[in-house]
């Protein structure tokens, strides 16, 4: 049996692991509360229920004992967080989980993970290779940008005359706060965000979906390269680009590009402005 049971309360998180182990050919089922997780518990049993261990409602090594002690579950019971390794295997051998995989790892320890504890999939379900996307080349600032007063790059107006809107993803507050205050001087609408998931929480909002965002492709838990694809694979995102916005190489960021969907690639020392201006305007505007 290769039924994996996923529980997080991160909305994104718990999509991105469950796709991949989904794709890994796991039959992977998600669950973001105690309730849902009472509800899976009833279709059918699990070979192992992976335990977020900061839940908002119960704490996942509290879980772990009672789906042992009252529910009778005999699954694998497997704590999974970014808390230190330290503290985790404490809590694993407290509750008498049957281990634990490390957040910071990301989608492949999970896999890792998992495969280590109940084996490959006894049946792995093909995953068609993602359909090829041109490497679109770096974004080069216009020559004549048009200028606001003091010699600013105007920000062009988006769709019902509002200010263009940008999410900045990065998990260093020094680098995303420089780079707004940089782009809120040339008439840019900021949002700021250090994890995926308070990203995906501003993204999901209308009043606050960006045109356009700046993902840093190093960050923890959920790397920018895992984000991208989730935004480029969910319609409900469609009108959004991704510029990846980096000191990475320039052949690893043209593979994201090319892998991942994103819209283009910036230095993080370009000039922002200029950059995310042309990218957002208008096709044939000056």
């Amino acid at each position: 049996m290769s039924r994996v049971l996923v529980i997080d309360d991160s909305p994104m998180l718990l999509e991105l692991t469950v796709r991949a182990l989904t794709a890994a050919g796991y039959e992977a089922i998600g669950a973001p509360d105690l309730a849902t997780l009472n509800q899976k518990l009833t279709e059918g049993p699990f070979a192992l229920i992976l335990m977020d261990v900061n839940m908002p409602e119960m704490f996942g090594d509290d879980v772990v004992e009672y789906l042992r002690t009252v529910k009778g579950v005999t699954s694998k019971l497997v704590l999974y967080s970014d808390i230190s390794e330290q503290e985790l295997e404490a809590k694993v051998k407290n509750s008498g989980a049957d281990g634990y995989i490390l957040k910071s790892g990301g989608l492949e320890g999970v896999l890792g993970g998992v495969m280590g504890m109940i084996g490959a999939p006894a049946l792995n379900i093909p995953v068609p290779a993602p359909a090829p996307v041109a490497a679109p080349a770096p974004v080069a600032a216009p020559a004549a940008p048009a200028t606001g007063s003091g010699g600013l790059p105007k920000a062009p107006m988006a769709a019902g005359g509002r200010k263009p809107r940008i999410l900045i993803v990065d998990d260093s507050e020094m680098t995303a706060r420089i780079i707004e205050a940089d782009l809120v001087s040339k008439g840019f609408e900021v949002h700021v965000a250090d994890t995926a998931d308070k990203a995906t929480k501003i993204i999901l909002k209308k009043q606050t979906r960006p045109d356009l965002v700046l993902l840093d492709v190093r960050m923890p838990n959920v790397n920018g390269e895992q984000f991208c694809r989730f935004i480029k694979s969910n319609s409900l995102f469609k009108g959004i680009k991704v510029l990846l916005c980096s000191g990475e190489n320039v052949e690893e960021l043209q593979r994201i590009c090319r892998e991942a969907g994103a819209d283009g690639y910036i230095p993080k020392d370009a000039v922002m402005g200029n950059l995310v201006a042309k990218e957002l305007m208008p096709p044939g505007a000056e």
